[in-house]
């Protein structure tokens, strides 16, 4: 497209050149003017999130759990629809959702309980609730190693009874039923609960629906300087390729949302104070170092969310880094949390992103 774009101009300029031959100078500058003008109009404009990340096209996804669905979906290595029909089924998209049970209940965005947390996040496995399990990324991180780790255990168990019933069903379908009455109902096909079977019919749109992640690797999201380089096929961004220097960042705790904020803002060239505290603290924080907060929301603002408020942690709250910020008022966040050591987008809502819950740090 650049190629054609500079041709072009070349050529319009080259035409009004001729054209001007014998009129005044001034008609000539006119008509190359409007050349230019004129091919304004047909180069393309990329916003925030075209070209998609690991999304969903056939289940609905609440925009604060994209990020959610699209790293269980790298982690598990199963299609995004897939994911967000489980979770849609499961918790309704609610990270802190609870269900009591016989197992001593289930926490979180795929409802997992205290064993099956513990075979995939052991740290903390035995408080209450399980370390972690309501942390929304981290739990879509695990979350999506579990299924990926049952789904071989499905089909294993598929292998070793070729000639049951079961054996013919294709992988997702057995990993739903393993996943929501066990592998001794899924063994005994096609004779499930009933609970087992509304839950298959909810979800298999999902399932024929197929498909996966279809982002490039390498593109460029966001209005900052630098843009972030974003990972293929998912909401994640590529920390090394953007050369974002968490390597610099020793106050604060790396794969935490402070250390994601310190880096980027110094990044950019607004670096804040290495003690600023947990996330929520960084309000206060930020008047008592003289960092603006007032007016509205800027480019590389950090967000520091109140405890609790859209996911945030309900013991230290949360930060993020304005990328961008839509014609509808909407924003595009970047942030971390969780330990994981990299970063992700969000999209939050004009009316979320104006909550009075929220303080921008210009």
């Amino acid at each position: 497209m650049v190629s054609r774009t500079v041709t072009a101009v070349k050529a319009g300029v080259a035409a009004s050149a001729s054209a001007a031959v014998g009129v005044p100078f001034l008609l000539g500058a006119v008509a190359v003017l409007m050349v230019f003008s004129l091919l304004l109009w047909f180069i393309p404009t990329v916003a925030v999130g075209d070209d998609g990340g690991c999304e969903a096209s056939v289940v609905e996804v609440p925009d604060e759990a994209k990020p959610w669905v699209s790293e269980a979906a790298r982690s598990s290595g199963l299609s995004a629809d897939f994911i967000a029909a489980i979770m849609k089924q499961e918790s309704g998209f609610r990270p802190d959702a609870y269900a009591d049970d016989s197992n001593g209940g289930t926490w979180g965005l795929l409802q997992m309980n205290r064993s099956v947390w513990r075979g995939v996040h052991p740290e903390g496995a035995d408080q209450t609730p399980p370390e972690g399990i309501t942390e929304p990324m981290v739990h879509a991180h695990y979350g999506g190693i579990y299924l990926k780790n049952r789904l071989e255990d499905v089909k294993q168990l598929k292998a070793a009874h070729p000639g049951m019933p079961f054996a013919e069903l294709d992988d997702l379908t057995a990993l739903v039923i393993a996943h929501n009455a066990g592998e001794g109902n899924l063994m005994r096909y096609p004779d499930i609960p009933n609970i087992t079977k509304r839950y298959l019919d909810n979800v298999k749109p999902a399932i024929d629906a197929g498909g996966g992640c279809s982002a490039t690797a390498g593109r460029t999201i966001g209005k900052l300087t630098p843009p972030l380089v974003m990972q293929s096929g998912t909401l994640n961004v590529d920390v090394a390729a953007t050369g974002t220097p968490v390597g610099k960042i020793t106050t604060y705790e790396t794969g935490q949302c402070t250390w994601w904020a310190a880096a980027r803002r110094l990044q950019i060239g607004k670096p804040v104070d290495g003690y600023m505290g947990d996330g929520w603290m960084w309000a206060s924080s930020a008047r008592k170092f003289g960092y603006p907060t007032d007016g509205g929301i800027q480019l590389g603002d950090v967000a520091s969310f109140a405890k609790g408020y859209l996911g945030a942690s309900s013991d230290y709250g949360h930060v993020a880094i304005v990328e961008e910020i839509k014609d509808d008022g909407s924003i595009v966040v970047s942030e971390s949390g969780g330990g994981l050591p990299y970063a992700w987008l969000r999209t939050l809502t004009k009316e979320q992103a104006n909550n009075p819950s929220i303080t921008y740090i210009h």
